[in-house]
């Protein structure tokens, strides 16, 4: 799996995802500290982001039906227009779902990503959004 992040803006409330072409480039270091470079600039250092202004998030190796990446904190919905949302838990990517027979549970770990392969078919998932830009998806 190639290791790849996308990283939500806290301060300016926007998703910044891995471009090719970019010239402002996020840079992680092996601390998992965020910092800043401009490419443009003969490879400027912004430095080191505070960790309050940023969500790191980690890709998941699969792509929706739409061949787009699942990442971290995306809104999924299947063939059957169920919403679930991907976490990361105790090292393994989790889809959370919030039971529509059981509310009272709230949102629940309810299937290991890594168990996709054997118990669902990646593209029967499609992106619906994302926790951070459309957290009303997950109100029910």
């Amino acid at each position: 799996m190639k290791i790849k992040f996308r990283v939500w803006d806290k301060r300016n409330n926007r998703m910044i995802m891995p471009r090719k072409f970019a010239t402002i480039k996020p840079v992680i270091d092996f601390n998992g500290n965020l910092g800043v470079m401009d490419t443009y600039k003969n490879w400027h250092w912004h430095g080191i982001v505070p960790e309050d202004e940023y969500e790191l998030m980690l890709f998941t190796g699969i792509l929706d039906k739409n061949e787009r990446e699942i990442y971290e904190g995306d809104i999924l919905k299947d063939t059957d227009n169920e919403i679930y949302y991907v976490d990361f838990i105790r090292g393994c990517f989790y889809l959370r779902t919030n039971y529509k027979s059981f509310p009272h549970l709230g949102w629940v770990e309810w299937l290991p990503m890594c168990e996709i392969d054997r118990l669902a078919d990646p593209v029967d998932f499609e992106i619906v959004g994302n926790i951070y830009e459309n957290p009303e998806l997950l109100e029910g």
